[in-house]
């Protein structure tokens, strides 16, 4: 029970650690993940403070569904149509060549043959958690090397779906019932096609409405996606489809909806809690105990997962015309071993097959490519500028001039921040002069028809003033009546180095707003009282 004393107790002792790992991490430039991993060794293995339980699963595996969903968010179908056709066929091609190459590694190294199958299935797929999570840090994961990354992993998982389902229709291991794996085979498709069918209908048809109703409250909109996501995966479930499959789609369904941006922001906080949780148990799993003999084979899928899977990703992308840069940091977000890869070698074992230390070897390459890859991705601009310096990606096109974040970013703009009246006749005549405007409110009706850009999102979000591009702005604007908000804003301003006018609803804020430097306030109450006293003084009424 998700209430016993001892969980608790866990659950307590994983936070502390992963806060402090994690804290030492940043000050030594160590990668989270890492810094999650060796807080789980440290609970794990080493001490034996903290053992595995279906609770810590049960969690881990919501924080999966949930970064699932977040990477969903990112795709409208647009999006989808540019990444897809791409991510078919370089997803297809490295399954194949990584399949048979470490099938020829793990024969040569004296597995025998139902092993060395078992090992390269493993081998040959990443882990969607590691890339998406370094991906979401990074704020790159609507970035092209991103949206390739993804792709790939995607077609990977359809491939895990397809081997699960045949190694559950294997019988003890001796015989394999055909009719069983083409039933579940079928099923598997079906199931896909299905889910995939209903969540088109649902964007198009299902959820505007209800959504655009609940997007009036920001805590309403939230509880209903969640809702979704995991009604979503109930119904995949159902269809024999994985957690993450139907958390994805529930995900891109969301994200034809003008609140997908404003989710993705709300989600994340939740979801990093859940994978710093999922980091933690991993390495609270991973065993130190193993056999001597097993360390020399585990070095040498290691480097191939490291080394030989970079490379044959990089071929793959320059068949496909990759500029230099893409290929590069798309190859190297995908050497490692997927959580998966335990599951496979699991399963397998479950259904009878004799997979002798393929269990114990996968874990071994796992904590070992996972944390080798998080470190080689924290380092990945000295490493490409080396490659680049030495001629080694002259097969690629130029990478472009610009990094990619810096293609679209805004500068000298205005924000205006609450769409009531004020604010959009403010910003119909700020975009009538020529300047370029990001409006931002809560309420998508109220953005409908400015022609600006717009961000729906709360204004007390580091995050969306970050999208609106506050450092790079030349003016703020609030016209909210929010006083504790527009303190907020004044003072965010103030650190930022740009003006702002902000709507003082009452005359108690004028001295919190002048302390705050604020450029111009906007005063309805004393300015209609200004504007009262000079009609009566031309009237005759009273006298100056």
């Amino acid at each position: 029970m998700l209430t016993d004393t001892a969980f608790l107790q866990n659950l307590g002792l994983i936070i502390v650690a992963a806060a402090l790992f994690s804290l030492i991490g940043r000050r030594v430039r160590l990668p989270s993940i890492v810094a999650f991993l060796l807080a789980g060794l440290f609970l794990g293995p080493v001490t034996g403070l903290v053992a595995e339980s279906e609770e810590l699963k049960l969690l881990t595996e919501s924080g999966i569904v949930l970064l699932l969903f977040l990477v969903g968010l990112e795709l409208t179908v647009d999006r989808i149509r540019e990444v897809g056709k791409v991510a078919i066929i370089a997803g297809s091609i490295q399954i194949l060549l990584t399949s048979v190459i470490s099938w020829g590694i793990c024969r040569a190294l004296g597995f025998d043959l139902l092993q060395s199958v078992l090992l390269a299935a493993a081998l040959t797929i990443s882990s969607t958690v590691v890339v998406v999570t370094i991906l979401v840090e990074r704020d790159e994961s609507s970035t092209s090397h991103g949206q390739a990354a993804i792709g790939i992993l995607l077609v990977q998982d359809v491939f895990v779906i397809l081997l699960l389902t045949i190694l559950t229709g294997l019988d003890g291991g001796e015989e394999t019932d055909a009719s069983a794996i083409t039933t579940g085979l079928a099923k598997a498709f079906g199931g896909m096609l299905a889910l995939v069918v209903m969540m088109l209908v649902a964007a198009r048809y299902v959820l505007p409405s209800p959504f655009s109703w609940a997007g009036k409250s920001r805590e309403t909109i939230f509880i209903w996606s969640l809702s979704w996501c995991f009604i979503v995966v109930t119904v995949g479930h159902f269809l024999h489809l994985s957690h993450e499959i139907g958390a994805f789609l529930a995900g891109v369904s969301l994200a034809q909806l003008p609140h997908s941006h404003d989710l993705q922001r709300r989600v994340r906080p939740l979801m990093n809690f859940f994978v710093a949780i999922f980091f933690v148990t991993l390495g609270i799993g991973m065993s130190v105990d193993v056999p001597a003999s097993l360390w020399g084979s585990a070095i040498v899928l290691s480097l191939f997962v490291l080394i030989g899977k970079f490379l044959i990703i990089l071929v793959i992308a320059a068949k496909l015309k990759f500029d230099a840069r893409r290929a590069f940091l798309t190859a190297l977000l995908l050497t490692q071993i997927s959580e998966f890869s335990f599951i496979l070698a699991a399963v397998a074992k479950k259904s009878g097959l004799p997979t002798g230390e393929a269990g114990n070897l996968l874990g071994l390459v796992g904590a070992i490519t996972i944390t080798l890859s998080a470190l080689l991705i924290s380092a990945r601009e000295p490493i490409f500028s080396f490659l680049m310096r030495r001629n080694l990606l002259r097969a690629f096109p130029p990478p472009p001039e610009k990094p990619e974040a810096e293609t679209t970013s805004l500068s000298n703009h205005v924000i205006v921040i609450g769409m009531n009246t004020l604010g959009r006749e403010l910003v119909r005549r700020l975009d009538a002069r020529g300047e370029t405007v990001v409006a931002a409110d809560t309420d998508p009706l109220k953005l409908q028809d400015l022609p600006c850009i717009k961000i729906l999102g709360d204004a007390e979000s580091p995050a969306v003033l970050r999208e609106a591009g506050l450092e790079t702005a030349k003016l703020l604007v609030s016209t909210m009546h929010i006083e504790s908000t527009n303190d907020l804003l004044a003072f965010r301003c103030r650190v930022a180095g740009v003006p702002a006018a902000i709507h003082a609803v009452n005359l108690r804020e004028v001295t919190n707003l002048l302390d705050m430097e604020v450029a111009y306030m906007m005063s309805p109450k004393v300015d209609g009282i200004q504007l009262q006293n000079a009609e009566l003084s031309r009237r005759g009424i009273i006298r100056k």
